[in-house]
């Protein structure tokens, strides 16, 4: 007797084959939407813009305020195991609802915000934690279950979501401070967050169908080859990738942060903090729907090397006096955007590819947490720099040579495991 589906997985659309493309299709705007106004855009990305009026409300130092972020990618890394252990239980549609409504709340008690540090770091932490589900730990989750051949052109364009977001919402952060404060500001973004959050999932979930043919149980037995989480753990390869995206994203995302606040303190105004804010979502962009199709064609730590050795020049563009021009301000953000972008490919390509299927939920799941945790770790780090030196020269300088000792480590990884070429099949 065959062993019943499970209805917890998500999985292939159950219809003729132009209704099976269309589908796809919003299957997959419904996901870059969904990242478009989550917790990436709408936070991260606009933190940063209001970095310095949220220090002047307070009269506090600027790694007071970065406790913001930090704490916030905190509560993702440790919100994307919660959220994937949940949706094993009651499904991604339900995750995933819940997310936008409580990541929605949250962000809006930004705007009540009292000079409290313990009531900022509560707040910031929540909106992580439970936003975790509107980051690509949540609808491209999703993804997998739905496509099979073309499943790295589909998390490529997804992600355009992510780069789209954190290009425009800079600039729309920057036209609200200029027509209201930085209070209702965030309002604004929370509403924003619950409205376009309620169409993606709309668009994704409506068009997603539950697989309940006997070739689900064919594509189940086929997630069976590769490592065990328990195993992986045990290979220098995980802490290695780990280790590497932990240092990469910390500096890049610090970088990130504090890039309004690097370009004000130049001289060089609010507009061009937050074009080249905006920029890096351009690069967020580019990066991830080319990085989809390059992996396919060149081996991925090659790949790897290439896009961090080119956050580590963005970095050094910051410590010349070139940094005084706003045109190579936005140059260096642009190539700040590629590098980090980059990783949103790498690390579901690399796990599947040095890991194999097995537990790739969970390894994946660990490695973009380490990742996560390297972004809450970095702005708080540039904060405290900034306040010891009183500038962002030392960070940046530290910045650039974990970059390039991140894109030489990264080919310690090695040629892909032989006794898994089968599965990449």
């Amino acid at each position: 007797m065959s062993r019943p589906v499970s209805t917890k997985a998500l999985p292939a659309l159950d219809a003729s084959s132009k209704e099976k493309t269309a589908a796809s299709v919003w299957v997959v705007c419904g996901a870059a939407i969904g990242l478009m106004f989550g917790f990436g855009p709408l936070f991260f990305s606009v933190i940063g813009i209001f970095l310095k009026p949220m220090t002047a409300t307070f009269g506090w130092g600027r790694s007071d305020v970065a406790m913001l972020p930090m704490l916030a990618m905190a509560g993702t890394a440790l919100g994307a195991p919660v959220a994937g252990y949940l949706a094993d239980r009651i499904g991604w549609s339900k995750v995933i609802a819940g997310a936008i409504a409580l990541f929605s709340m949250s962000l809006g008690a930004l705007a009540l915000t009292p000079a409290n540090h313990v009531y900022v770091a509560v707040v910031g932490f929540l909106i992580g934690f439970l936003g975790a589900a509107t980051t690509a730990a949540g609808y491209l989750a999703v993804l997998p279950r739905v496509f099979d051949k073309r499943l790295g052109m589909a998390l490529g364009f997804a992600m355009i979501g992510t780069g789209l977001g954190g290009f425009f919402a800079p600039i729309a952060a920057n036209r609200l401070g200029v027509m209201m404060d930085w209070r209702h500001s965030f309002a604004v973004c929370a509403l924003a967050a619950l409205v376009f959050g309620i169409v993606a999932h709309r668009l994704l979930f409506r068009n997603v169908r539950i697989e309940k043919s006997a070739g689900a149980s064919v594509r189940t037995a086929s997630l069976e080859a590769g490592l065990t989480l328990g195993e992986a753990v045990r290979g220098y390869r995980f802490w290695l990738l780990a280790v590497v995206m932990f240092v990469i994203s910390s500096a890049i995302l610090g970088g990130f942060v504090h890039l309004a606040a690097f370009v004000s303190d130049r001289g060089l105004g609010r507009d061009v903090g937050a074009q080249a804010a905006g920029v890096v979502g351009a690069g967020l962009a580019i990066a991830r729907v080319g990085l989809g199709a390059l992996l396919d064609r060149v081996f991925a730590p090659f790949v790897a090397l290439v896009s961090f050795g080119i956050g580590a020049v963005g970095f050094a563009i910051f410590l010349t006096d070139a940094a005084q021009m706003p045109a190579m301000i936005v140059l260096a953000a642009l190539l700040l955007g590629i590098s980090t972008g980059s990783e949103g490919d790498l690390i579901p390509f690399l796990a599947r590819k040095y890991f194999g299927k097995r537990s790739f939920g969970s390894i994946y799941g660990c490695l973009f947490g380490a990742a996560t945790l390297g972004g809450a770790v970095g702005p708080f780090l540039y904060g405290i720099a900034f306040d010891r030196f009183g500038s962002y020269t030392v960070v940046h300088e530290v910045s650039c040579v974990a970059c390039v000792v991140g894109a030489v480590a990264i080919l310690l990884l090695g040629r892909y495991p032989a006794a898994r070429a089968g599965d990449e099949q």
